[in-house]
């Protein structure tokens, strides 16, 4: 099964060390796993804003560090839009909701240490 990395798990892995992972989410982190767009636009959002530290760069770009360090990118697609706009309001945060969109449309696990993403059916690693 592949993998997708919500925003959590980046920050442990990439800021921490994978620190609080189990093994089976440091693995998960280790197998190249899928970054989707809207997790990068919000970590990046959230640096901008100062609510986190400066996201790491290669040549001046978050998303070359990211695939340099071997992860992939996830493209958001139109069934994704649809399938995060059918979930029930479990959760109502739209970024995470977008992703679980993207995770049953492509029948991913999502590397997350968030335990709602669990009630939509998904698998979650962490």
């Amino acid at each position: 099964m592949s993998h997708l990395a919500d925003a959590c798990a980046l920050l442990a892995y990439l800021g921490a060390g994978g620190r609080g992972m189990s093994d089976a989410g440091l693995a998960a982190m280790r197998a190249s796993p899928f970054v989707s767009p809207i997790t990068i636009w919000e970590l990046m959002h959230k640096a901008g804003l100062g609510k986190l530290p400066p996201m790491p760069t290669e040549g001046g770009s978050f998303v070359r560090h990211l695939l340099s360090i071997g992860f992939r990118i996830e493209n958001f697609g139109a069934r994704d839009a649809e399938i995060a706009a059918s979930l029930p309001l479990l959760h109502k945060d739209p970024m995470d909701r977008m992703l679980i969109g993207t995770a049953r449309r492509a029948a991913y696990s999502i590397i997350t240490c968030d335990a709602i993403f669990g009630d939509y059916g998904v698998a979650t690693v962490w």
